[in-house]
């Protein structure tokens, strides 16, 4: 079994390993001399193809969408004050706005690096694959037949990853999208294909057959207790599946260096990764949603600024030396250790030269 996001040498992570590798905007942000994020985040659009039983975004409002002018004006405020990469996800499926290929045009002009997370069933409708850095396939669409056209891909040397969430447990789930209780129940529908084991095997063998680096991922919208129930789930799966056709080479366990209790509720991901939502605001963190509290969207709380007034509110955070720390209590952080590294970072001590 794959114990790391590391295929070949190759990490496939968004944990400290790669914040690391950004010294020089770390020590701006100890020394609150300024606030640049490395990568933004992109909710183009919240129209979606499928109804995933786990979908963190269930109760959106299925109309909204991001302006081409909207879009832009935010890059290229964010490039303004440092940005190195965009990547566009969900919300719903970022393929299926009308301008998706202009905006990728847009973030490429103005030399930023480009990823996307998508279902993969639109593949063929993106105009300009030479423009990306990555792609990671959501697995989801896979349960209902669709085919992945991955020579569009490898023809423009795109590194491809793939996701898969683990979620069996749809008997006592309290995802709307398998309830039907959602706070806005218009245009609306419920989950129409659920998992089993026998296709999650299937999964495993298409992507240890293609080669795509593949994390499995646990739901987290729920309580504690049993997201640690279904990590050991997990492993059980991927051993049973490892004994019958042997040790998994590109299918592991993302377990988004869960740490279950958080230390404390600092957070600092508007400094690093910001999310620019599809209601036009920019929001703390791009994965909010994934606490149970959140109710499946996202919550207003974590609001920055809008999409016109990041210049305003992050040169602001530099002059006056403050929102540097955001304070959100979410059960479940995605971003623990990267909050905690930051955290430490930021913690005044003395005697510094007896490391």
């Amino acid at each position: 079994m794959v114990s790391k996001m590391n295929i070949e040498g190759k990490t496939y992570t968004s944990n400290n390993v790669k914040l690391l590798k950004h010294m020089d905007r770390l020590t701006e942000i100890q020394q609150k001399k300024s606030a640049r994020p490395i990568l933004l985040h992109i909710s183009p659009i919240n129209a979606c193809n499928l109804t995933c039983s786990f979908c963190c975004f269930a109760n959106r409002d299925l109309t909204d969408r991001l302006s081409l002018e909207q879009m832009k004006e935010c890059v290229s405020q964010f490039k303004e004050l440092g940005l190195l990469s965009v990547e566009f996800t969900g919300g719903g499926e970022p393929t299926l706005h009308p301008q998706f290929n202009e905006i990728v045009e847009y973030c490429h002009s103005i030399g930023l690096a480009i990823g996307l997370c998508t279902n993969g069933a639109r593949l063929n409708k993106v105009e300009n694959w030479e423009h990306f850095s990555w792609v990671r396939l959501g697995m989801y669409g896979f349960y209902e037949g669709y085919q992945y056209d991955l020579k569009l891909l490898r023809d423009k040397d795109v590194a491809i990853s793939a996701a898969y969430v683990w979620d069996e447990a749809w008997v006592s789930s309290e995802n709307p999208n398998v309830t039907g209780l959602w706070q806005s129940p218009k245009k609306k529908r419920k989950t129409r294909v659920l998992q089993e084991s026998s296709a999650f095997f299937e999964m495993l063998t298409w992507v240890e057959t293609e080669e795509i680096p593949t994390r499995i991922a646990f739901n987290a919208i729920k309580d504690i207790s049993l997201v640690k129930q279904d990590i050991e789930t997990i492993r059980e799966q991927l051993r049973e599946y490892e004994s019958i056709h042997g040790t998994l080479k590109y299918a592991f366990l993302s377990d988004f260096n869960f740490k279950g209790d958080r230390r404390n509720d600092h957070c600092y991901m508007h400094l690093v990764k910001p999310f620019l939502f599809t209601d036009g605001n920019v929001y703390a963190c791009p994965s909010a949603e994934l606490s149970v509290e959140n109710h499946f969207n996202v919550n207003e709380e974590f609001k920055v600024c809008s999409w016109d007034t990041v210049n305003e509110i992050y040169t602001g955070m530099a002059k006056e030396g403050l929102g540097f720390q955001r304070h959100h209590s979410c059960r479940f952080c995605k971003y623990a250790m990267q909050n905690e590294l930051i955290d430490d970072i930021m913690t005044p001590t003395i005697h510094n030269e007896f490391t």
